[in-house]
C-alpha cells in the first residue's frame, strides 16, 4: 500500500502532463514547494481539476509514487474569488506567484513563507471595489511582498546604516548599492569613486570604465523611499490598505525593489 501524507498547500501552477494528467506545483505548509501529478484532470468529467487551479488554497492528500508523488485528494479551502474577478488584482497575484516560484527552492518547508504567501493573498483579496484598487495599489502590495520574501530568504536590505561607514542614514543624497544590499551615504559614495580613480590613474581610460561599472550597481534613492522601505520591512500586510503614498514614490519604490530582486534571482 502506498504511503500517504496530508498538508495544506497553495496551488502555484498547473500544466498538462502526458495525455490525461496534470503536473501541479504547490507550496505546502509541511513540505515546501512540491511538484505533483494530478491524474485524469484533462478529462472533462474530472472532479479534481476544479480544485487544483492556480490561486487556490487546498487540503491535500499526497500519495507516494515512483517518480513524482501524486494527488490523492484536494479539498478547496480558499479560492480568492475577489482576485479572480478583478483583472488588476489577478495580474499582481500572478506576478507574486511567478516571483515566489522563481526564488523559492523545492522541498524546503518554511511556515514563514507559507503564511507570507497566503496572508498576502488574503489582503489582496480583501480590497473591495470601493477601495478602487489601482495600479499604484498593486505596485505597493507587490513591492511589500518582494521585500518580505527576500527578508524570509535572508536578503533584507540594510536601510538604517551606511554599508561602508556604519553611520545612521539621514536625509540628503544617498545611494542604494544593489550588490552590497543596502544604502551608502554620499560621503562614502564619493570616497569610493575617488579610491577607484586613484587605483587606475595610470591606466588609460580604465578608471572611467571602473567608475561606470560601479554606477551600474548604484542608484540614487530618496530619503522618503528609504523611510517607506523601513516601514515595509516591519509592517503587517493588512496595514497597507490604508497607507497613502504618492505615485512618484511608489514608482521609485517599485523600480528599486524589482532591481534589487534581480540580484538574487
Amino acid at each position: 500500500m502506498s504511503e500517504t501524507k496530508n498538508t495544506s498547500a497553495l496551488i502555484i501552477n498547473r500544466r498538462d502532463y502526458r495525455e490525461q494528467d496534470s503536473l501541479v506545483t504547490a507550496y505546502s505548509r509541511s513540505f515546501g514547494k512540491i511538484n505533483l501529478i494530478a491524474r485524469g484532470t484533462q478529462k472533462p468529467q474530472s472532479k479534481l481539476a476544479a480544485h487544483i487551479e492556480p490561486l487556490i488554497l487546498v487540503d491535500l492528500m499526497i500519495v507516494s509514487g515512483k517518480g513524482y508523488d501524486y494527488i490523492g485528494s484536494a479539498i478547496m479551502r480558499q479560492a480568492y474569488t475577489s482576485i479572480r474577478e478583478n483583472l488588476n488584482k489577478l495580474y499582481y497575484a500572478g506576478q507574486a506567484l511567478n516571483i515566489f516560484q522563481r526564488l523559492v527552492r523545492d522541498h524546503q518547508a518554511d511556515e514563514g513563507l507559507f503564511f507570507l504567501l497566503t496572508n498576502w493573498l488574503e489582503v489582496l483579496d480583501a480590497f473591495s471595489d470601493a477601495t478602487n484598487f489601482s495600479q499604484e495599489s498593486g505596485k505597493l502590495l507587490l513591492s511589500f511582498f518582494i521585500l518580505r520574501l527576500l527578508q524570509e530568504l535572508g536578503y533584507q536590505p540594510e536601510v538604517s546604516n551606511c554599508l561602508i561607514c556604519q553611520q545612521a542614514i539621514h536625509s540628503g543624497k544617498n545611494y542604494f548599492d544593489f550588490q552590497g544590499g543596502g544604502v551608502i551615504c554620499e560621503d562614502c559614495y564619493l570616497q569610493k569613486l575617488l579610491n577607484i580613480s586613484h587605483l587606475n590613474v595610470n591606466q588609460q581610460d580604465t578608471g572611467s570604465q571602473y567608475i561606470s561599472e560601479e554606477k551600474v550597481n548604484l542608484l540614487t534613492i530618496s530619503y522618503n523611499c528609504i523611510r517607506i522601505i523601513r516601514y515595509l520591512n516591519d509592517a503587517q500586510s493588512a496595514s497597507l490598505v490604508k497607507l497613502k503614498i504618492n505615485k512618484k514614490l511608489i514608482k521609485e519604490l517599485s523600480f528599486l525593489v524589482n532591481k534589487f530582486m534581480e540580484f538574487y534571482s
